[in-house]
């Protein structure tokens, strides 16, 4: 869309707006103009419902189109650090973030890599089709369908218009319903502790295991567990396999399909033996210490209607979709990527994605998020994985930076769910100067494995504490 006037085109004013909104010091995300921002013949692709399958997006980018975003600073193959960031500062935030300026600026090096497309498991891509023009949002803030029972499956908001404004909320309701299999167990997630030289200071093993009670699309009992209950939306439970200090510790969650509920929450703290519940605002406490909260998995992991969503932009982004290239049909191999200041910062493949959905999510009150003032987070339009997020304390100042991290196939080929799930989670405190990054090796998760609703309770959750 252009405007012209005769004696200002948009182009001209766009540019013009961007550079005040830096000189200001707002977010940006802005700093794009319009035209820059609609990648040409690519800008709202996620509206081929008929193509959105496991062969692939009808997508396929110029390798020069970073470089055409970044006004020929950033192109494909180069390596950006320490040394030659502060010469593309400006292209380089507005294609991230502030957060992964920084980190750059301390040490972390990003490689710049060609576009691939994301493909959706065949099942997934089959219920959304047959649930498209279904989903409602209720006055109240919740999703159901238009028939009136909570959602079924597959990705609610095919198309998300930018002028709606619900547009903040419906992208975020399709990245907690984008695809996770009906349930998935890592049975050894590796969490460590890196300090500011670089160091490993810990390393925590733990087990996350997760069953959907309603939304199931691939096993059955679909599309609810039981359908005369389906007030729950998931079931999840976390606990510490080590080390001995902490071994035990576990966390339970019931996240209900009503988003403006609080979660049903336990702890089991092992020196005391007890079972206790955990307030909603207790989900933003560092978990067995690290940088990261429980309320932080997947960016932001809270009932939806308790919090604030503005649509910002929807802009091409560097992201970390096919980070790495070398993980083979091996599903047996383990890998850990590249590193830079010892372990403190991943090394990965950065590659443009055509339309990222930048949202701030805001609490509604303290008692919902007592530690951030916002979150200015990353849905990824398409497939709507959630990539990044910058958290703001409640001064206003950068204080986090989270990542999701999606490794991809050496031939470029996603052949399961394992592959389009996160392999690598990360958290770096900005103002510590700390990070905790988490890692799942291939042989350790598992997807549609047949969890019943009895394994997620205070019971199991002592007998694990055991």
């Amino acid at each position: 869309m252009r405007f012209k006037k005769k004696t200002m085109t948009w182009t001209v004013l766009a540019g013009i707006c961007a550079l005040l909104l830096l000189v200001a010091g707002v977010s940006p995300v802005a700093a794009l103009t319009d035209q820059q921002a609609r990648v040409p013949g690519y800008y709202g692709f996620e509206q081929n419902l008929d193509k959105f399958d496991f062969t692939g997006m009808p997508m396929k980018l110029p390798s020069n189109e970073v470089e055409r975003l970044s006004n020929g600073k950033i192109k494909v193959g180069m390596v950006i650090n320490k040394n030659n960031v502060d010469s593309m500062k400006n292209e380089l935030i507005a294609l991230t973030s502030p957060g992964i300026y920084e980190m750059v600026k301390r040490g972390m090096e990003m490689v710049i890599a060609d576009y691939k497309p994301w493909p959706v498991p065949k099942a997934f891509a089959a219920v959304t089709k047959a649930n498209a023009g279904q989903a409602v949002i209720t006055p109240d803030g919740n999703l159901k369908t238009k028939g009136g029972r909570w959602w079924t499956g597959g990705i609610p908001f095919f198309t998300v218009d930018q002028k709606d404004p619900q547009a903040g909320l419906k992208a975020w309701y399709n990245q907690i319903n984008t695809y996770d299999g009906d349930d998935f167990t890592h049975d050894w997630v590796s969490m460590f502790y890196i300090g500011p030289r670089g160091n490993r200071e810990r390393t925590v093993e733990m087990s996350w295991d997760r069953l959907f009670l309603t939304s199931r699309e691939m096993i059955n009992p679909k599309p609810s567990y039981d359908p005369k209950v389906e007030d729950i939306f998931f079931k999840e439970l976390v606990y510490v396999q080590s080390p001995a200090d902490l071994q035990g510790f576990g966390n339970l969650t019931y996240r209900y399909n009503d988003q403006n509920k609080s979660d049903d929450a336990f702890a089991y703290i092992p020196a005391m033996r007890r079972v206790r519940r955990i307030t909603s605002g207790q989900r933003f406490d560092a978990f067995v210490g690290c940088d990261s909260a429980i309320g932080d998995f997947r960016t932001l992991d809270v009932p939806l209607a308790r919090w604030n969503w503005k649509l910002i932009a929807v802009q091409p982004k560097l992201t970390t979709l096919f980070c790495l290239d070398y993980i083979t049909e091996n599903k047996n191999a383990q890998r850990r990527h590249p590193t830079t200041v010892g372990e403190k910062f991943p090394r990965m493949n950065w590659r443009l994605w055509p339309n990222v959905y930048v949202i701030e999510a805001t609490p509604k009150t303290k008692k919902d998020c007592p530690v951030y003032s916002k979150k200015v987070l990353w849905s990824m339009g398409g497939n709507w994985k959630s990539g990044l997020a910058d958290a703001y304390d409640q001064q206003g100042k950068l204080w986090k930076t989270t990542q999701n991290y999606f490794y991809g196939y050496g031939d470029g080929k996603v052949l399961d769910l394992l592959a389009h799930y996160e392999h690598d989670f990360y958290t770096y405190d900005h103002q510590a100067d700390h990070a905790s990054p988490w890692h799942i090796d291939f042989p350790h998760r598992k997807f549609n494995v047949g969890f019943t609703p009895e394994r997620f309770s205070t019971k199991y959750l002592q007998r694990y504490g055991h």
